[in-house]
């Protein structure tokens, strides 16, 4: 359970280690909510806005002691600079009194997801370091206005790793048309030195100005698999707890653009191959996997997800490995399937997790290590750096955009990117969006297969259709000999993720004919000439 209001920002930069700067603690602060509007009438007497100028603080002169309403003044000595938002990866609302047009927004955000506001200052040369009050409003289209104040010591450079007013709203806050605005105020004016700025303390100058939002629903369903190893007297799988299920949805919460990830734990499954030592990688149990998710025929947004805690160890440098790269499309619900090493806790699977998924999710990667193939070629960023300051909405850490690296690369500090948050947001909204439906032609199958370079292959069978727009490579084919005449299917080609060093797997599907079964022999002809037989037992 994640604390209520909670305003306090960890400045890190990876997701691993601490980079050594101290935290800023900010405190409770009041919060309140009323339906009075905003002002855009700038007082000059030192006085924000009577109606939104209010805190309620002890009145010496009561008889009873009770709080009473008393206005707060403009701080002096100080003015805002910056106002910005991060759900998972930040934007510059305001820089400099100035509106930063939504356009040039690097994310967008959604509804319904706890998002961090921070306001930045600058500091006349007669400002004495005292506390003020951040005052954050917040107004909604129906006219109800929530004001939130938050003390701060305010004492030198205020800048995006250094302290800063902060507010954190919680997913109920962020709703549609929501307009912020924020203000630098006094919390006792007897003590404030210097003069009033002009404008005063607040952004924007002109107005609150509105958070975009997608208004939909942005969720993920994923079923995790413990697989039971059985091997030489040997049997063991892993019994991920409550909090380990909770840590790895969390983690594909802080990397996605999501309002909910929803992780359960199925049946374990059987496994009495080895392991460790194979010279195809995972390529046997994601083959298990993917006959397992297809004999338990979930929606087609569904992602399933392998734990692996071997008997006989894993093959080297494989932490974890997907079977595809797919595009959104139903056809293609056979392809989200991914397995990991478990590690011993949620928590230490987590980012091997959130990366495999990421295959599934249609993510390539990005290039940072230098030993990630088929990477993405567009990607915006050297090094697989982030691009901006990203914000973990369970962890309250900000990740620097020149330290962090996106979760798809294969180096350390690992978080999004604002290029993946973009390229994940629109799947997500699409699957999310597809609901419990199943989608694909139920009846449809098609033949599947894992080809590595040696000609060493694994196949099977599942439900779905070779994509009509792009699947079929007219180079490659799947040639069924039957009564000694051949008939030839099309195949779809896709990149196999993560495979072991210097391998270039294949993920290889194809139509299957309803005579099937009835071939004497089947191959797949492939265009770079290697002639690979199908296994006929998978045809069953």
């Amino acid at each position: 359970m994640s604390p209520a209001r909670r305003a306090v920002v960890v400045f890190a930069s990876t997701l691993l280690t601490s980079c050594g700067d101290d935290a800023v603690g900010v405190g409770e602060g009041t919060t309140s909510t009323g339906t009075t509007g905003t002002s855009d009438v700038e007082s000059s007497s030192g006085s924000p806005p009577a109606e939104t100028s209010s805190t309620a603080i002890a009145d010496e002169s009561s008889s009873s002691g009770a709080p009473v309403d008393v206005p707060l003044e403009y701080a002096r000595g100080v003015r805002l600079t910056r106002l910005v938002a991060n759900q998972g990866m930040q934007i510059d609302l305001t820089v400099d009194g100035v509106d930063v047009d939504p356009a040039d927004y690097p994310v967008r955000f959604i509804t319904g997801r706890r998002t961090l506001v921070r306001a930045f200052w600058s500091l006349h040369a007669s400002f004495t370091p005292r506390e003020l009050v951040g005052r954050l409003e917040v107004t909604y289209p129906d006219g109800t206005v929530r004001v939130d104040d938050r003390p701060a010591m305010v004492a030198g450079v205020s800048e995006d790793n250094g302290p800063s007013f902060q507010w954190l709203l919680e997913p109920d806050d962020v709703r549609p048309g929501m307009r912020l605005r924020a203000y630098a105020l006094e919390p006792d004016p007897s003590i404030a030195t210097g003069e009033l700025s002009e404008p005063p303390p607040l952004l924007p100058y002109g107005g609150a100005i509105e958070l975009p939002l997608v208004d939909s629903a942005f969720e993920m369903e994923v079923v995790l698999v413990p697989v039971l190893h059985q091997l030489d007297g040997c049997e063991q799988a892993p019994v991920p707890t409550e909090q380990d299920v909770l840590a790895l949805a969390h983690d594909l919460e802080q990397n996605n653009a999501l309002q909910h990830a929803n992780v359960t734990v199925g049946e374990p499954m059987p496994y009495t191959a080895p392991i460790g030592g194979q010279d195809m990688g995972f390529s046997p149990i994601l083959a298990a996997l993917a006959i397992r998710r297809d004999q338990d025929s979930p929606p087609d947004n569904v992602y399933y997800y392998g734990l692996l805690d071997s008997c006989d160890g894993f093959p080297g440098g494989l932490l974890g490995q997907a079977l595809g790269i797919p595009e959104a499309l139903p056809e293609l619900a056979n392809q989200r399937v991914a397995t990991g090493r478990w590690q011993g806790s949620g928590a230490a699977a987590a980012e091997t997790f959130t990366h495999e998924v990421g295959h599934s999710q249609g993510r390539r990667h990005i290039t940072c290590s230098g030993g990630e193939g088929g990477p993405e070629l567009d990607y915006p960023h050297d090094n697989g750096r982030i691009g901006s300051w990203g914000f973990g909405i369970h962890d309250f850490e900000l990740r620097p955009p020149t330290k962090a690296r996106d979760y798809m690369t294969y180096c350390a500090n690992a978080f999004v990117s604002d290029y993946g948050w973009e390229k994940t947001l629109d799947v997500i909204e699409t699957l999310t969006g597809w609901g419990d439906a199943d989608i694909a032609p139920p009846d449809a199958r098609v033949l599947m297969g894992i080809v590595h370079d040696d000609g060493k292959a694994v196949w099977w069978t599942a439900r779905g259709t070779v994509p009509a727009e792009d699947g079929a490579s007219i180079d490659a084919r799947v040639v069924w000999t039957i009564e000694g005449l051949e008939h030839t299917t099309a195949v779809r080609q896709d990149a196999l993720p993560d495979a072991p060093r210097g391998e270039r797997g294949i993920v290889i599907t194809a139509a299957l004919p309803e005579f099937a079964t009835a071939a004497t022999s089947v191959r797949l002809s492939l265009s770079d000439g290697r002639e690979i037989a199908v296994d006929r037992a998978a045809l069953r």
